[in-house]
C-alpha cells in the first residue's frame, strides 16, 4: 500500500464534515470534545472508496505561543484512511494536520506556523519519519468578537495541509517506544518532546489504527 495524496484530495469532498475541521463554539468553555471517527457519506459517490478520519486529536496542550492551551485551540494530527469499498483494501493514509489559532489586533502579528511544510517523528528506534506536509492553506476566519474597551478585534486562524504516509510508517509511530515530533512551517516550526504530548494521542492514532489502518 502507497499513500497517495492525489486520491485523498478527491475523496476530501466526501468527508469534508470531517476534514474541514472547526472547533464547536462549545469548546471553549468545556474543554476539547472526545475523540470520535467519522464517515464520509457515500451514498452518491462513484468512485468505490470510502474516507475514515478521525477528529480532535490534539498532539499537545503545549502553545506555540508559550505556557499552554487551556482552549480548544493547538495542533491537531487527524487519521485519515482511504478504503475500497469492494475489497476493503486501504488504498491511502494520511495525517490531516491543522493549526487552530488566533489573532487579536490588540497583540500585534499571531504567531503561526505559516504554510506547513513537513511532521517529524522521532520514535525511539529507527531514523526519523520525515513526512511532507502538502496542500497547505491557511483560513482567516470572518470577526469573531470585539473588544469596545480596547478596541480591539479578533479572528481565528486555522492552518492545514496532509502529510501521506505508508503503513509501515503508522504503525512505528503507534509503537514507539519514546515518541517526539516537530512540525515546520516557513515561519517557524515547534518541538513536542515526550513529555509534552498529550496522553491520548497515542492511544487515538492507536484507536483508528486498528479499525481503519490495518
Amino acid at each position: 500500500m502507497r499513500g497517495k495524496i492525489g486520491i485523498i484530495a478527491a475523496s476530501v469532498a466526501m468527508a469534508s464534515a470531517a476534514l474541514a475541521f472547526a472547533v464547536p463554539s462549545h469548546a471553549g468553555l468545556f474543554g476539547l470534545p472526545k475523540f470520535k471517527i467519522e464517515q464520509s457519506d457515500d451514498r452518491f459517490s462513484t468512485d468505490g472508496l470510502t474516507t475514515y478520519s478521525g477528529l480532535y486529536n490534539r498532539i499537545s496542550k503545549k502553545s506555540l505561543a508559550g505556557g499552554v492551551h487551556i482552549d480548544a485551540k493547538g495542533v491537531f494530527v487527524e487519521p485519515v484512511a482511504i478504503r475500497d469499498r469492494t475489497s476493503g483494501k486501504v488504498v491511502a493514509l494520511s495525517f490531516f494536520i491543522h493549526n487552530e489559532a488566533s489573532f487579536d489586533t490588540a497583540y500585534g502579528a499571531p504567531l503561526t506556523f505559516g504554510n506547513l511544510q513537513r511532521i517529524t517523528f522521532i520514535t525511539g528506534e529507527g531514523a526519523p519519519i520525515a513526512l511532507d506536509i502538502a496542500q497547505g492553506k491557511t483560513r482567516w476566519d470572518d470577526v469573531s468578537s470585539y473588544n469596545s474597551v480596547t478596541r480591539s478585534a479578533s479572528r481565528d486562524i486555522t492552518e492545514s495541509g496532509f502529510a501521506d504516509l505508508t503503513q509501515d510508517q503508522y504503525a512505528r509511530i503507534i509503537h514507539a517506544t519514546a515518541l517526539a515530533v516537530k512540525i515546520d512551517g516557513d515561519k517557524r516550526s515547534m518541538v513536542y518532546e515526550t513529555r509534552d504530548i498529550s496522553k491520548s494521542f497515542i492511544p487515538n492514532l492507536t484507536e483508528f489504527y486498528g479499525k481503519f489502518g490495518g
